[in-house]
């Protein structure tokens, strides 16, 4: 259920936002001003390319780097191959990711690595593989880490970007807390500097003296002696409930307390400290028109998002507020019209599972007609109700409906390789009339900008604040 009430209390949003998603969202325009200053100061407009690459590969953890491929390979246009290089490896954590170039890479490719910390080896060894095989590099990622070291080794270009902001361990997820049996200073709760004999389990560091231990079978841990040809004796099974049913043994802990163990995705904000410097550097090279005075045009976009989207505005005037509470209980299928639109609906449905903990489903314009064509027709449609009309509803949780989310991006007049959308190719209004026809609302976002990459980013900004806003109202907060 959306508490809606808390989408106009600013005060509680703020309150149960304890992980800082609402300012990483509202920093988005301070965050590409700072990256393109950054981009500057490397002296990114110096560059003499000599010509464009024959494609673009792009590595990096989490959903940072793939945003930034996808958004990438849409405002080319197709002109380059734009590929991610997905990881590999037991667990999605530093130092357990790996990354390879595929087979074809060789000296006519560009390879941009970015890491919010610059400390995952795995990108180091990448970066080492493409020197060997003659690909130019790029690494984005904060100055004097170990991956700025290793670029540097490759022969390659470091853009830096700001590091990942700390914040306050999330007290509803313990992401960030130290284990509950460390002390003040980590493992150790020891403070630095005190001497090894005054150490606790030191040799003569007021330790008890040490007991008689107790004949065998006589108590403590000891189990008496077998007689000659005695079995040990097998060990009772556990009470069914004792210890739960987890699979190591321990019983599995409330709802509440379940945590996911990998780290959570950044905030919705640190997109653009690395899709900045990457656009200003695809502009050098003639992919994207993208120079620094469309960066700055950029920045007002987002700012201007920001207001209209920021929780001090009511639910009736705030598009993502609105489109929250549209979303409340319901299955979410973003269907997309253009590139960049794609781009901004596979980020959107990723964002409502990763931030907001909801299911969406994404598909693109006409496709989505008959892919999602079924769901309307079934159990997930607005006015499906198989079950007897009079039934007792209030014990019974609200059934998840379906409601399409229209994204949209067909602005004719352009001056980026983006393709646009015109009026009379259109899939919008049999999307509508499909799904009205089924009793299936829809909410419906277009950007009004005109430059493809301002576009991009006032989909991504309300779609980023929408997600927000529903894991703050959601249950539990964020």
């Amino acid at each position: 259920m959306l508490d809606e009430s808390l989408l106009d209390a600013p005060e509680s949003l703020a309150r149960a936002d304890t992980r800082g998603l609402l300012r990483g969202a509202a920093e988005s325009g301070a965050r590409v001003r700072t990256a393109a200053r950054y981009a500057a100061e490397a002296g990114i407009a110096d560059l003499q390319p000599d010509g464009r690459p024959r494609a673009v590969l792009v590595a990096g953890p989490g959903s940072v780097a793939e945003c930034a491929a996808d958004l990438l390979g849409a405002l080319t246009g197709g002109s380059v191959p734009v590929t991610l290089i997905r990881p590999t490896g037991v667990a999605p954590a530093a130092g357990a990711l790996r990354w390879a170039l595929p087979g074809w890479a060789g000296p006519l490719d560009l390879l941009a690595v970015t890491s919010p910390d610059g400390s995952e080896p795995g990108l180091a060894v990448l970066l080492d593989q493409a020197y060997r095989r003659g690909c130019t590099v790029v690494a984005l990622t904060p100055s004097g880490t170990p991956l700025v070291e290793a670029v540097e080794r490759a022969r390659g270009l470091h853009l830096p970007t700001t590091p990942a902001a700390l914040r306050e361990p999330d007290p509803g997820t313990g992401y960030g807390q130290p284990p509950t049996d460390a002390g003040p200073y980590g493992a150790d709760p020891t403070p630095p500097g005190t001497p090894p004999a005054e150490r606790p389990g030191a040799p003569g560091a007021d330790q008890p003296e040490e007991t008689e231990r107790p004949a065998p079978g006589e108590g403590g841990t000891n189990p008496p002696p077998l007689a000659p040809g005695e079995a040990h004796p097998r060990p009772e099974p556990p009470v069914v409930g004792a210890l739960g049913t987890h699979p190591h043994g321990a019983g599995e802990p409330p709802a509440a307390q379940r945590t996911n163990p990998y780290p959570a995705d950044p905030s919705p904000g640190a997109l653009w400290a690395v899709l900045t410097p990457l656009l200003a550097l695809v502009d050098r090279i003639g992919l994207v028109h993208a120079p620094p005075e469309t960066l700055q045009r950029v920045a007002d976009r987002l700012d201007q998002v920001a207001e209209r989207c920021g929780p001090a505005q009511a639910t009736y005037r705030n598009p993502a507020k609105s489109l929250a509470a549209e979303l409340a209980d319901a299955l979410p299928l973003v269907w997309t019209e253009g590139e960049v639109a794609a781009a901004v609906g596979r980020r959107f449905a990723r964002l409502l599972g990763a931030v907001a903990g909801r299911p969406a489903l994404t598909a693109e314009l006409p496709d989505a007609l008959r892919v999602h064509g079924a769901l309307l027709t079934s159990p997930f449609a607005g006015g499906a109700d198989p079950d007897d009309f009079f039934r007792d509803r209030v014990e019974e949780p609200e059934a998840l409906r379906a409601r399409v989310v229209l994204l949209r991006d067909r602005q004719a007049a352009d001056v980026s390789d983006a393709p646009a959308v015109t009026a009379d190719l259109s899939a919008a209004p049999a999307a509508r009339e499909l799904a009205l026809s089924h009793d299936t609302p829809i909410s419906e976002l277009e950007p009004t900008a005109e430059h493809a990459v301002e576009r991009a980013a006032e989909l991504l900004a309300i779609t980023d604040f929408a997600a927000v806003y529903l894991a703050l109202a959601g249950a539990g907060g964020s």
